[in-house]
């Protein structure tokens, strides 16, 4: 908020001239939250109020007293990220990026020519010396975690770059 040229935390107990508010605002199909509403109404509850899941995600993981501070939570999934920044007690903004979790592992099945479930596997064992794995042909095969960290190096780099892009320009820089 502003007011009257002023940075305000809370209008609240305050009178001015000028009102400034940057609003962030984000629409969901109509038919994704009549379903929630149906869903919690059949379950015989009531929803009170509802928040994105990167700024649910963000209020979950950062204690109160740590979003004074210029935070960032990057939520990696499988096809998407999600992206929340938090700064002077709120959230001051949130995004997605089209980039995850999913390319580290297409990477892995096409440089070892696996099936999806083995790749996502094969991420799990990052610490462990050598991974023993069958390829789609279904022969047995080893690779040490050092060459399988070298293999992701790269979607991983890409991932990190799309994530720092967009954390840098939800803070404005």
């Amino acid at each position: 908020y502003h007011l009257d040229h002023y940075p305000m935390t809370t209008l609240r107990g305050h009178n001015g001239q000028l009102l400034e508010a940057t609003v962030v605002a984000t629409f969901l199909p109509s038919e994704v939250v009549e379903s929630l509403y149906a869903v919690v109404e059949k379950a015989g509850l009531e929803v009170a109020s509802l928040t994105l899941e990167p700024i649910a995600a963000l209020n979950a993981a950062i204690p109160a007293d740590l979003r004074l501070l210029n935070l960032v939570l990057a939520d990696i999934g499988a096809g998407t990220s999600d992206i929340a920044v938090c700064r002077d007690g709120t959230v001051v903004g949130y995004t997605m990026a089209t980039i995850a979790g999913d390319e580290i592992t297409e990477e892995l099945m096409r440089r070892y020519l696996i099936p999806f479930s083995t790749a996502e596997r094969m991420k799990t064992q990052l610490d462990e010396d050598i991974i023993v794995y069958r390829d789609v042909l279904g022969l047995e095969d080893r690779v040490s975690s050092a060459q399988l960290r070298e293999t992701i190096q790269q979607p991983a780099r890409m991932l990190a770059q799309e994530i720092a892009q967009r954390v840098i320009a939800l803070n404005g820089a």
